[in-house]
């Protein structure tokens, strides 16, 4: 399967459907309201500001998102920016390295932005596919009732 990339600020159509995925899995972190969402989501498209939000594309459709943020988990991190985040790959598409290609993405374009690294958080405690990609773990934490696994990549 042949993956492009193109910045969701460039498809604003597409907003609802990236909202409801995220709301697939992270509702409890979101307003209640989807509409308020995807007008937030929509507000704060860009290519030239953070967030930046990309999709992963196969054959013109829409199959997974990411985001480069600069604050994520602000409450336990203030001093922590630059993130990978809202990694999420349509759900029958999973486990074919659309995940993988989409992290590698927000790096090349974090690194054209000369940035200096990157921390995400995953729920999976070993580090799962950003292991593999070259992330150091830094410590696990709680947040929201989940246990979490913060990581960092020098850039």
């Amino acid at each position: 399967m042949n993956i492009e990339f193109e910045y969701l600020a460039d498809r604003p159509e597409d907003t609802p459907l990236v909202v409801l995925w995220w709301y697939s899995v992270w509702a409890d972190r979101m307003v209640p309201n989807l509409e308020k969402n995807v007008e937030q989501l929509a507000a704060s498209l860009s290519k030239d500001d953070l967030p930046i939000h990309i999709l992963a594309m196969a054959d013109g459709v829409p199959v997974g998102t990411a985001a480069l943020k600069l604050q994520e988990v602000e409450e336990l991190f203030p001093d922590k920016q630059y993130w990978l985040g809202s990694v999420y790959v349509a759900e029958h598409l999973r486990g074919m390295k659309i995940a993988s290609k989409l992290s590698l993405k927000i790096v090349e374009i974090a690194q054209g932005w000369g940035l200096p690294h990157l921390y995400l958080q995953t729920q999976n405690l070993q580090g799962g596919l950003y292991t593999g990609l070259g992330w150091e773990p830094i410590e696990q934490f709680r947040f929201k009732h989940e246990d979490a696994l913060l990581m960092r990549k020098e850039l």
